[in-house]
């Protein structure tokens, strides 16, 4: 498997670990917008820090433990601020 390859799968499998997580959790979607937007600056800040706290580690290591986790969360945030804009709109169900 490609490095590339690798990437898109981890992506895509934390995409869908996002999906489930709001589905399976409801109550843990923030009821305001901008705690959901604070949530994301964290994910997102995590998501750039990750690297760093896996230096010295193997880099599966590094991956499962610090990428996987900080990816899902910030998909996870992204729902969570698109349910609050889809809602704004009056799009929602």
């Amino acid at each position: 498997m490609s490095t590339n390859t690798f990437a898109l799968v981890l992506a895509g499998g934390a995409g869908l670990l996002a999906m489930w997580v709001h589905a399976r959790f409801p109550s843990l979607e923030p009821a305001k917008l901008g705690r959901a937007v604070v949530h994301a600056a964290v994910a997102f800040a995590l998501l750039k820090m990750s690297a760093m706290l896996g230096q010295g580690t193997t880099a599966l290591a590094t991956v499962f433990v610090f990428v996987l986790p900080a990816l899902v969360y910030a998909l996870l945030c992204t729902i969570w601020v698109l349910h609050h804009a889809q809602a704004a709109l009056g799009l929602s169900r």
